[in-house]
């Protein structure tokens, strides 16, 4: 596939395999983060609020979870339903990987993740089955996402058009997670949540149709992926594998502290913030919308501001922004406790703003630092299993949301958000020890180097 120069983005954009996938992507993403952004609150609200008997499978959910953890409120019970579906869903993506290598194809693959999550969403229209049809839709949702990017890497024979097809498919996924909230949270605000349900299923019928059209299976198959045969072995051994360990358990703290964004945060938001601007009330699933919108601006900050840095003889390693990752990640959780410490009932929109922005810094830093030192340190043929591990971020994180998230409304908001803090905090303290086997393995890549 070519494109390079200038003409590169304008050509991805023409081609009819790259916009198959990429638009698949951006819908993808706005069912899904609609439906999260949707969530905790519709849990709380509506599905569970009444009697537990009328859902499929609450009733034993809510024995099971109040044996764990004692009894907890309903919103504790979303809390962990919400942490318990997305550690699912990243499973899945590891489960769905390896259907579409052994048995269905990638394509197959994706039209059967996609076909499960419209089944899912559908069956959620219902309150009675809401929960099992969260599980198809959590499933679904994984087995397409393990098997798009995959094909999108088989486009790309060169590695700089791979980057460059990379970075324009991220701006696809970006812009799926704004557009999903947005559309989702306004349709729930004004007409209900079912409408919002549906509104996710109708994206997924739309990107399944244009995938179908636009990307079909032998032109994906024409690009065979890269040999990595004669890949040299990176130096280091122990030390190397030592400091991805470290530098990937610091990355599994910031984002299992940054995840409570979509859950235990979006209720303390609207009970606590004054969401009201210019006489409007704004939706509270908006904030993931500002979440997504803040990465997108930061990400071309730092784009901007790095090569500043650069010419000034300033340059920070992977693992020294995976530590000031962790640091802002920590202070966003701060700033909540502060706030939440002043007593006041009202919290204004302006200090919810300050920790979306420090919460959305952090990971700007951490999500491509991590890759970045995967790539640059672990052998490559040992790739795959390091960034395999590194996705798994995701499904750590999403387990500890539940957990943490049963604690909501059992501790004082303050205490609350200081237990995420501390755990950013931990991240900070792994990402440190990380630096000091980074510097133990320096001298070891300079014997090997001139030998």
């Amino acid at each position: 596939m070519g494109g390079t120069g200038r003409g590169g983005a304008r050509a991805l954009i023409c081609d009819r395999r790259f916009l198959g996938l990429a638009l698949m992507e951006f819908w993808e993403r706005f069912a899904m983060s609609g439906v999260k952004s949707l969530l905790i609150v519709t849990l709380a609200d509506h599905v569970l609020a009444g009697d537990l008997s009328g859902v499929l499978g609450a009733a034993p959910l809510q024995r099971m979870f109040d044996t764990w953890f004692g009894t907890l409120t309903r919103a504790g019970m979303a809390s962990q339903i919400y942490g318990y579906i997305n550690a699912l869903l990243y499973a899945a993506i590891l489960l769905g990987g390896l259907a579409g290598d052994l048995v269905l194809g990638r394509r197959g693959a994706v039209f059967l993740g996609g076909g499960v999550m419209c089944a899912g969403l559908a069956m959620m229209l219902k309150p009675f089955l809401f929960l099992p049809g969260l599980i198809l839709f959590a499933s679904g949702t994984g087995t397409l996402k393990g098997n798009l990017s995959a094909q999108l890497g088989l486009l790309f024979p060169d590695e700089a058009e791979r980057q460059r097809g990379y970075a324009l498919y991220l701006g696809f996924l970006n812009a799926g997670v704004i557009c999903g909230p947005l559309v989702c949270g306004l349709l729930a605000a004004r007409l209900g949540w079912r409408y919002a349900v549906a509104a996710a299923g109708l994206a997924l019928v739309v990107g399944l149709t244009g995938y179908a059209v636009s990307a079909p299976e032998a032109a994906l198959a024409e690009a065979p992926p890269p040999s990595r045969a004669t890949d040299p072995p990176a130096p280091g051994g122990r030390r190397s594998s030592g400091l991805l360990i470290a530098a990937i358990l610091s990355i599994y703290c910031c984002y299992s502290a940054y995840d409570q964004i979509g859950d235990a945060f979006l209720l303390w938001a609207r009970n606590r913030i004054a969401l009201q601007v210019a006489g409007w009330t704004m939706p509270v699933s908006w904030f993931l919308s500002l979440d997504g919108l803040f990465t997108l601006l930061l990400i071309a900050g730092w784009q901007a501001f790095g090569p500043i840095l650069a010419r000034r003889g300033i340059v920070l390693d992977a693992v020294t922004q995976i530590l000031l990752g962790s640091i802002l990640c920590a202070a966003g959780y701060v700033v909540l406790a502060v706030v939440s410490a002043g007593g006041q009932q009202s919290v204004p929109l302006a200090s919810a703003l300050a920790y979306l922005l420090l919460v959305d810094c952090a990971i700007v830093l951490v999500w491509p630092s991590g890759l970045s030192l995967i790539t640059s340190v672990a052998s490559p043929r040992r790739a795959g299993f390091w960034t395999g591990l590194f996705y798994l971020h995701g499904f750590f994180s999403s387990l500890w949301v539940g957990i943490a998230g049963s604690f909501y409304g059992r501790l004082p908001d303050q205490s609350f958000w200081l237990l995420h803090a501390a755990v950013a905090g931990l991240g900070a303290i792994l990402a440190l020890w990380a630096r000091s086997l980074q510097s133990r393995r320096r001298p070891f890549q300079a014997i090997t180097t001139s030998a």
